[in-house]
């Protein structure tokens, strides 16, 4: 058995978490800027450094796994993301609202979010996992991956947190800087060679090698992946990993380079803080004293909740310290933390590489489509066969996979539970299954013309002469009914998320589109109206005029970040309420987003107003 040493151990994990704080503070002022800047030192300082996500909510997570007894899985993380987590950023609200619907991941962070799942929510929280499984990468990727699917599933974001996790785990088995080329080729091999990320560091080191100058590698990276949504992940890991090189083993370089990089900032140079923290197992002063040891969080405005964080770093180091052997225990590490020197030598020789398990990861993060439900004899696996949405005009078809888990035949029942109109075809169905054996059966739901805006219907699943199973969730989302008017005549156009397809509807080509859709509201509601649009447009809301605008050079995202004159404040009645929209369509491609938030709590999505029938 090997073994790492309680003291070393404790130091390294302190050291990354004041790297990561220190990286976050300096390049906090900055994020978002392109740059490129000139930092040699902290733009703003204060106590305990400045509160970041990045670093946050990993002590979130860490709480949360140990209240549920070390088990690391995205269903335990999807729960603390609605107890714990108040903001609502980017893939941040729309992963929270997916979760508020009943969708479980990976569909939580797959389902309308396709422009923010390559971004950086889910790379910047992988200390955590390393920490928690040092120099045990194949298990520190496993729990990054669990931890990315809940709001980056199907994205470039997975791959980013992969990597980083595994780069950090294998850095607390190598201990220095100069492995750092060996510690990047054994977490590159954690990810896919035709992934944007995986690409993009091996040309950066390429580049490095070539002109050891981080700022003509940085215009060759801005070159080749620049990309004007500031947190998009494959640029931002670049510039980490351009840090890391240029810095030749001195923090203050590393985490000044990767800000100097410019773009997410804060997220780069907290990223680079952390690993060089783990590598160096001590930092310099000058860096890491002015903040002090206290951790700043945003508790105070409600971006956490419910959620009482360490009280310093050395608790943190402390209690992950504590947790470690129970961690690597469970998942099957032959490596035991004690007060003997670290000896890694008995180690396999391919400890640190991944095994075929990660080829399961990668085929479950490029189709993001499936949830696994892991019962006593049988896991249950339901395919939704691409978006997990349902009109009244089509049937969905959804596959049950069911796989066997004893040494014996099985007889399994199906029995679907759908009510409120929904129908589902066939209600029941039995199937043996063989020792060890995989069946599929295809069902067909039909929804109602009074669309739900989200459905759970239940599966239960009865193994003859088994313990009682349990039934199994299916959530469907009501797609969108637009009514929709190209040149003459209106018609209803179904839609599955919250992109509103005006290059659909106007054919690809320049024109005129006119768009209502129905809002019905239960209460009296005050909401933000967002409609995030590059195109010219104006937008009413029961007849009267909320929202005219003309930006064709805006990069259109799918939430509250973009120009005011593309939100409202609002009250919605109650009952129906019409959105109509006129879109002017250039010669540029348009695109637009209808969003709901509630201005009263941080921006939250609204999950409880019905876009799915009209009135008549």
């Amino acid at each position: 058995m090997a073994v790492i040493n309680r003291g070393e151990l404790w130091q390294r994990i302190y050291a990354c978490a004041m790297g990561k704080n220190a990286g976050g503070t300096l390049g906090a002022p900055v994020e978002g800027q392109p740059g490129p800047h000139n930092f040699d030192w902290y733009p703003k300082l204060q106590e305990g450094g400045i509160p970041n996500d990045d670093l946050e909510m990993q002590l979130v997570w860490f709480d949360a796994v140990k209240r549920a007894g070390w088990k690391v899985s995205s269903l335990v993380l999807s729960q603390a993301w609605i107890t714990h987590i108040g903001y609502n950023w980017c893939e941040y609200g729309i992963a929270k609202r997916n979760l508020r619907w009943g969708l479980l991941p990976p569909i939580s962070g797959a389902y309308d979010n396709d422009f923010y799942k390559d971004c950086m929510g889910s790379p910047i929280r992988s200390e955590i996992w390393a920490c928690l499984a040092p120099a045990s990468p194949r298990i520190a990727v496993r729990f990054a991956f669990e931890d990315a699917i809940v709001d980056h599933a199907g994205g470039e974001g997975v791959w980013g947190e992969m990597f980083f996790a595994a780069l950090e785990s294998a850095a607390f088995a190598m201990r220095s800087y100069d492995k750092l080329d060996e510690l990047l080729d054994i977490a590159l091999a954690y990810i896919p060679q035709d992934c944007q990320i995986h690409k993009a560091i091996s040309d950066t080191r390429s580049w490095w090698a070539e002109l050891r100058d981080w700022k003509k590698v940085r215009e060759k990276i801005a070159e080749k992946y620049w990309h004007r949504e500031p947190t998009h992940a494959p640029q931002n890991l670049a510039f980490t990993v351009l840090g890391l090189l240029a810095s030749e083993g001195d923090f203050g370089r590393a985490i000044c380079t990767a800000v100097n990089c410019g773009q997410d900032t804060d997220c780069t140079g907290a990223t680079a803080g952390a690993i060089m923290g783990i590598l160096l197992g001590e930092l310099p002063k000058r860096w890491v004293e002015p903040l002090g040891e206290t951790i700043a969080t945003n508790i105070s405005w409600g971006g956490l909740r419910n959620f009482t964080p360490p009280p310093d770093v050395k608790t943190l180091a402390d209690q992950i310290v504590d947790a470690v052997n129970i961690l690597l225990a469970a998942n099957g590490a032959p490596i035991r933390v004690s007060d003997e020197p670290t000896e890694l030598s008995s180690l396999p020789d391919d400890w640190l590489m991944p095994d075929d398990g990660v080829y399961e990861l990668w085929e479950r993060n490029r189709y993001p489509w499936r949830v696994t439900s892991e019962l006593m004899a049988v896991n249950v696996t339901v395919d939704y066969n691409g978006s997990p949405t349902i009109n009244p005009e089509a049937k969905k078809q959804i596959t049950i996979w069911l796989r066997n888990k004893e040494p014996a035949p099985i007889r399994v029942q199906l029995l679907w539970h759908a009510d409120g109109g929904y129908c589902v075809e066939p209600e029941r169905h039995e199937i043996v299954i063989e020792p060890n054996g995989i069946s599929g059966i295809d069902a067909f739901i039909s929804a109602p013309e009074k669309l739900q805006q989200s459905k759970t219907l239940w599966l239960t699943v009865n193994v003859k002469e088994r313990p009682t199973e349990f039934a199994v969730p299916i959530t469907l989302i009501g797609e969108k009914k637009w009514h929709v008017k190209v040149n003459e005549g209106w018609r209803v156009e179904w839609v599955k998320d919250s992109q509103v397809p005006i290059e659909q509807w106007l054919g690809g080509k320049a024109g005129a589109v006119e768009a209502l859709i129905w809002l019905h509201s239960l209460t009296r509601k005050e909401v933000v109206v967002g409609f995030p649009c590059n195109a010219e447009f104006e937008l009413s809301l029961n007849g009267i005029k909320l929202l005219s605008a003309h930006q064709p050079d805006y990069l259109v995202r799918p939430g509250q970040q973009g120009p005011q004159s593309h939100y409202a404040r609002t009250w919605l009645k109650v009952g129906w309420n019409k959105v109509s929209v006129k879109i002017k369509r250039n010669d540029k491609p348009a695109n637009a987003y209808l969003i709901l938030t509630d201005p009263n709590d941080l921006h939250r999505h609204v999950t409880d107003v019905t876009m799915t029938q009209s009135p008549e």
